[in-house]
């Protein structure tokens, strides 16, 4: 969250959005449908819906500004180059100024005025850009078209914690509320704008991504055992098409004679998610190789597809989040046997696609693994002893079958 009502408020921010500055023949009407053309442009087509689209624009206008703010999720208005494609055309169609804003970390901001039939290419940047690859420079004499430049100005050479403060200061130069020029699309609600905002979705054409089979993937999941009688997660990731249907197994030598049990067992989808409210039940089964497993089925599950590479980075990081399958459990019995313990995801309809997990599989084998996590442990413990951290208990071979 970058603001809440009373003013900037956290750390590392990032943000991006585009204003265009009203007049006639520029109104929320006319934005809509330049922005509409260059989402065609992209290869975007409308949805009805946000369970139909890849993402959104919000448009917030009212009559208190001079400005209608744009906002979304699948535009990057970060790159200062793509900001100009998208400004520029509408400057050009509409005759009017367009505003870019876009923060990083809140480390370095920039703001970006085009007007396309004045010839203006205005731009301002507030703080450290080093490591962006952004090099243009401040040009505050080109600003003087707005209102109270010696202000803005002033406020531009100010040294700043949170390079989003400028924002603020900047405020009625920019006849912008704060609220408005530091949010970006998944703070709306957070700032109170969503419920006034205009909501257009839009997908990306789905090609051959519905022929494709599922097919899954580790991203992430636990470095450390599955120590007993605490809660453990593990995950995949689908990066084929889409699809219903999924079987998990708990896999291991510890099966057959119940070992190992499990409880508080959760399938859901997404890290930000919460779990369903009712845990799955495991059903012992024998394989056809004769291999003992825990098992259950939901040929309801509906696995989402990959991601479309052609997302903007910061909406294809968010979507990969979201699909994540999960599955959360708390294991019990034979503290031997924790090194056993094996997930696996298989999809209905592409059983090859599958995809498991066992904690020590990128170590190879269980005597690397236990060297590498102590090798691990004690060098953290050498850099941080200084600071009170506990000795760390060591695993040892003997301990594990």
């Amino acid at each position: 969250m970058i603001l809440d009502r009373k003013g900037l408020k956290s750390m590392g921010s990032w943000f991006s959005n585009l204003h265009i500055r009203k007049k006639e023949g520029a109104d929320q009407e006319a934005v809509v449908a330049c922005l509409h053309e260059y989402m065609k442009s992209q290869h975007y087509e409308s949805a009805a819906s946000a369970e139909d689209a890849d993402g959104a624009l919000a448009i917030v206008a009212d009559d208190e500004h001079p400005w209608v703010s744009v906002y979304s999720d699948l535009l990057t208005f970060e790159d200062p180059d793509v900001c100009a494609d998208i400004a520029a055309p509408i400057s050009e169609a509409l005759g009017t100024d367009v505003l870019g804003i876009a923060c990083f970390d809140s480390d370095y901001l920039y703001l970006n005025l085009i007007n396309q039939p004045e010839k203006l290419n205005a731009w301002v940047g507030v703080g450290s850009a080093a490591g962006l690859g952004i090099k243009r420079r401040t040009g505050l004499a080109a600003w003087k078209k707005i209102a109270n430049h010696g202000c803005f100005a002033e406020a531009a050479r100010q040294k700043y914690v949170f390079a989003e403060e400028f924002l603020t200061e900047a405020e009625k130069s920019l006849e912008l509320p704060p609220e408005r020029s530091c949010a970006s699309f998944e703070y709306l609600e957070d700032l109170g704008l969503r419920e006034k905002a205009r909501i257009i979705w839009y997908k990306l054409p789905e090609d051959q991504k519905a022929k494709e089979l599922p097919v899954l993937t580790q991203w992430t999941g636990s470095l450390d055992p599955c120590w007993l009688d605490q809660p453990h997660w593990v995950s995949a990731s689908n990066v084929g098409g889409e699809s219903r249907g999924i079987s998990v197994y708990f896999v291991g030598p510890y099966v057959e004679h119940d070992e190992i049990t499990f409880s508080d067992i959760w399938l859901f989808m997404g890290m930000n998610f919460e779990p369903p409210k009712k845990p799955i039940e495991l059903k012992k089964v024998q394989l056809s190789n004769g291999q003992w497993a825990y098992y259950y089925h939901d040929p309801g599950f509906k696995i989402p597809p990959k991601v479309d590479e052609r997302l903007p980075e910061g909406k294809k990081a968010r979507l990969m989040l979201d699909r994540e399958i999960y599955v959360r459990f708390i294991p019990h019995g034979n503290p031997r046997k924790v090194l056993d313990i094996a997930v696996v995801f298989v999809p209905d309809k592409n059983p090859a696609g599958q995809v498991g997990w066992i904690v020590w599989q990128y170590s190879g084998s269980k005597d690397a693994y236990i060297e590498e996590m102590n090798k691990r442990d004690l060098e953290f413990y050498a850099k941080n002893r200084s600071k009170g951290y506990p000795e760390p208990k060591l695993l040892k071979r003997e301990d594990f079958d």
